[in-house]
């Protein structure tokens, strides 16, 4: 019962989460190896090691044929979606600007407290240019502290890398770090991590148009 419960939490994580490159490629990076989890639902799933957390970082990828300013849009919409979709409790926008945005949202955790996050979402590279790149991380805003009867997550971040291989087909490549705050032990959470990068990668690809 204990694991369930927890898998479900952190697939909530995800919902909420659901942020230099060289043309046609993603971007640089100098972290430690990544290690291949295999295909899941036709994404290949990659994780590695975070120093100083027991949490793991991960990567998915694949390849589309939709094109690269419709996946960014789906990513990176142009008007904020304020709806309560999913476990969303309250969605807020803070502030934004053509490229950066910074909202405050709650998500409802069923039977584990509730979570709530301040997070900053930036449009590196406009899909106007034949490749995207978005990277979004947790941030503090006064005006937003942890609510009461909520615990702050307290470490969110991430990046999405959009851009033509070829012969019609587009790479897309999700990256997804977190620590979902309140004790939850790393060893229960990460099958619920996983699935739920997996499942919001598919959603946003939906959103884009992909079948």
């Amino acid at each position: 019962m204990r694991l369930s419960l927890v898998r479900s939490f952190t697939r909530l994580l995800g919902v909420g989460a659901g942020m230099s490159m060289c043309a046609g490629s993603a971007a640089a990076d100098d972290g430690p190896p990544w290690h291949e989890d295999g295909l899941t639902d036709g994404v290949q799933v990659e994780h590695r090691g975070v120093a100083g957390s027991h949490f793991d970082e991960l990567r998915l990828s694949l390849t589309t044929t939709v094109d690269v300013g419709a996946v960014c849009d789906a990513v990176y919409p142009k008007t904020y979606p304020t709806g309560l979709e999913r476990h969303f409790k309250k969605r807020v926008l803070i502030r934004e600007t053509e490229t950066d945005r910074w909202t405050y949202e709650q998500i409802s955790v069923p039977v584990l407290s509730d979570r709530d996050y301040v997070v900053h979402t930036k449009l590196e590279i406009p899909g106007s240019t034949g490749r995207c790149a978005v990277s979004f991380a947790s941030a503090d805003d006064p005006a937003y502290p942890q609510a009461a009867g909520f615990v702050r997550i307290p470490v969110i971040r991430g990046r999405w890398d959009i851009f033509p291989v070829g012969d019609g087909k587009v790479s897309v490549q999700y990256r997804i770090f977190s620590e979902p705050g309140g004790g939850v032990p790393a060893f229960l959470s990460r099958g619920g991590q996983k699935s739920t990068a997996v499942d919001f990668m598919k959603i946003v690809l939906a959103r884009a148009g992909a079948h």
